[in-house]
């Protein structure tokens, strides 16, 4: 009943100070992204690292190389940029970079994700299975050979040639990892163009003997 008023402002002040120094360390938290300003989490170092799909990744060691031993992880590095000891080879798969002439070559070149698979199988494997599907589907459509079909449309059919072929040629040539989607792997991906391109040979054997269209 007798409290002053400097007993009432003493017995306040902790309490008005405490949201402003929260506000005050939110504020820094949420500067360093989420982190303590020392780019840690907790007492561990932060990590960033790119997966698989090429979403950035940042967390513990505990947590990269879990990711790691998953293989989900591309690209690793710590927030200055230098790989601590324990992540020295998590680059070594991401910068090998070929050329065109080996991105071309019949061969594959060595320690590329794609094992033995050339560049010219992948991409020739890639065309054939859009043109084989393309030509059937026009073909049952519209009765016309694939010359014909070419002949109606050459800027398209040349577009499109062209498109996957750049395409396949710039992830060739970075080295890239293809993700599984579903059932569809790389390895079926081989199979099924290898298929396709022997589908698409006997196709045009068959018109340029006959002189029609198969289906």
């Amino acid at each position: 009943a007798n409290m002053s008023a400097f007993t009432v402002t003493a017995s306040l002040a902790p309490r008005v100070a405490a949201p402003a120094s929260t506000t005050a360390r939110r504020a820094v938290v949420a500067k360093a992204g989420g982190f303590t300003p020392d780019k840690t989490v907790g007492q561990e170092p932060v990590v960033f690292f790119t997966d698989k799909n090429g979403e950035a990744k940042r967390g513990t060691e505990a947590e990269y190389v879990a990711a790691r031993e998953a293989d989900e992880t591309y690209r690793a590095s710590t927030v200055t940029g230098v790989l601590p000891a324990w992540a020295a080879g998590a680059t070594a798969d991401s910068t090998i970079n070929y050329t065109i002439q080996q991105a071309f070559a019949f061969s594959a070149p060595e320690g590329h994700v794609r094992g033995t698979v050339s560049g010219p199988e992948l991409m020739n494997g890639r065309l054939a299975m859009v043109a084989f599907v393309a030509a059937a589907g026009a073909e049952i459509a519209s009765g016309e050979t694939v010359a014909q079909q070419f002949a109606d449309a050459p800027a398209a059919v040349i577009l499109t040639i062209s498109m996957i072929i750049f395409g396949s040629l710039i992830s060739y040539q970075a080295n890239t990892e293809p993700s599984p989607v579903g059932p569809f792997t790389k390895e079926k991906e081989l199979l099924n163009g290898r298929a396709a391109m022997v589908g698409m040979a006997c196709l045009l054997g068959f018109e340029a003997v006959k002189h029609t269209a198969l289906l």
